[in-house]
């Protein structure tokens, strides 16, 4: 079989991207785990007259105002042709592994999920049988679009049918893309609550369906599946180190300068601006960003924390009890603000981070265990300290200490560092 992919290492260091849809994952298809950052698309238009006027009337609003949900308008099928061309092109790029006209298309998307839809390539085919489902989107020019889709792999006879939720927007050049890069409250509602209607569900549900019974039915189709897992986790961790390795050799050339300006001044004063957020039911507090991590404890509704940080993935690092501790951002409201000025030191930056984590709780899990993906091992319990190594997928690991935080200490190849617990498994 022919699999002339090309490599490519990319590296984004936007770190703005919100987890859209979190809630309503249990109706959306993995379409094929390979691309499971895809996020929300397109369009609006309608069978009868009703829905027709009410997209027409959409389309004419303006473009800075919000739709609201006030009507239930039924999912159009291949209703528009410039939807219809962007979602041709975006499948035609990932099933030929082009990165550069993915990331031109795709506003949001970040290092990680790229590198996967790259590596995808490399066991696709291609995409049959495509099939686009649209409502309207919470602003003008914007659309919701479900994308029923048929994967063709290499290595297996049959199309794996999957489905796409995809948010679609229009630049100020009049030009339509796929956006993940979201940070207003009110959209972020429009597309929970059209995705909760009932057409969307039975859409979900019946794809799920379809999907669920192949692969339970097939013990060749789920093997090739789960090696495609494993063989894309041990691609992006490769690309990821690839493209550590090539940034910090770029950053050596100046470090000596660098070191010799910073000896002459003072240490570079900081400002560090923390949030109040308040709790608006009981909610789960766990240990690390992941809802598989263990919960420290629950919240009281009105109960307030300090934000340390508003992470991308929609979770937010919370003091709690003297250490770290992580809540679903989604489910507290800002009541107030502190900003302070602190040196900014590397060493101090390090030391902070590990002295917050180390007087929590420690976890009885040591010895040696298997980390589950590929993840950086880092110099101290935070994900912007230096990088020692790069541990890949399935390799062994000895735990000497676990903490509430969420992160754990461990011995690799000779050196002594930090990584998410999450990632631990045992043997």
């Amino acid at each position: 079989m022919k699999r002339n992919k090309k490599a490519y290492s990319f590296r984004n260091n936007k770190k703005n991207v919100f987890a859209i849809l979190g809630d309503n994952k249990k109706y959306l298809m993995p379409i094929l785990f390979v691309l499971a950052v895809v996020l929300t698309v397109v369009i609006a238009l309608n069978a009868n007259k009703r829905t027709r006027e009410s997209a027409d009337a959409f389309a004419e609003a303006d473009l800075g105002a919000t739709l609201e949900i006030n009507e239930i308008i039924p999912m159009a099928e291949n209703a528009y042709e410039d939807v219809n061309a962007l979602i041709d092109t975006y499948y035609t790029a990932s099933a030929n592994g082009d990165a550069e006209t993915i990331a031109s298309i795709y506003k949001g998307l970040e290092e990680t999920e790229l590198l996967k839809a790259v590596a995808a390539a490399d066991y696709i085919e291609g995409f049959q049988n495509i099939t686009v489902y649209t409502k309207p989107g919470p602003k003008a020019g914007s659309y919701v679009a479900y994308v029923y889709n048929e994967v063709k792999l290499y290595d297996y006879d049959k199309a794996v049918p999957g489905l796409e939720t995809l948010y679609i927007c229009t630049d100020e050049d009049g030009k339509l893309y796929i956006n993940i890069d979201i940070a207003d409250a009110s959209e972020i509602e429009y597309l929970k609550q059209v995705n909760l209607q009932e057409d969307v569900i039975d859409l979900n549900n019946k794809v799920a369906t379809e999907y669920n019974e192949m692969v339970n039915s097939d013990e060749t189709l789920a093997e090739i599946l789960t090696k495609m897992r494993a063989g894309l986790q041990v691609s992006v961790g490769e690309a990821l180190a690839s493209s550590e390795a090539s940034t910090d050799a770029a950053s050596e050339e100046t470090s000596a300068e660098d070191a010799a300006g910073e000896a002459t001044t003072d240490a570079p004063v900081q400002t560090v601006t923390t949030h109040t957020i308040r709790a608006t039911d009981v909610i789960n507090i766990r240990s690390s960003d992941s809802e598989t991590a263990d919960v420290i404890s629950k919240t009281s509704k009105g109960e307030e924390f300090k934000q340390l940080e508003a992470l991308a993935n929609g979770w937010s690092k919370i003091e709690y009890k003297g250490g770290v501790a992580y809540v679903k951002t989604e489910f507290f409201e800002v009541v107030g603000e502190e900003t302070v000025e602190v040196e900014n030191t590397d060493e101090q930056n390090d030391q902070n981070a590990t002295d917050a984590t180390q007087t929590t709780v420690k976890s009885s899990d040591t010895g040696k265990m298997k980390v589950n993906d590929s993840v950086r091992l880092r110099k101290s319990q935070s994900t912007e300290s230096d990088v020692l190594d790069m541990i890949y997928s399935g390799s062994t690991v000895n735990v000497i200490e676990q903490y509430a935080s969420g992160w754990a200490k461990v011995e690799y190849n000779k050196k002594t560092g930090y990584i998410k617990s999450e990632f631990l498994t045992k043997d």
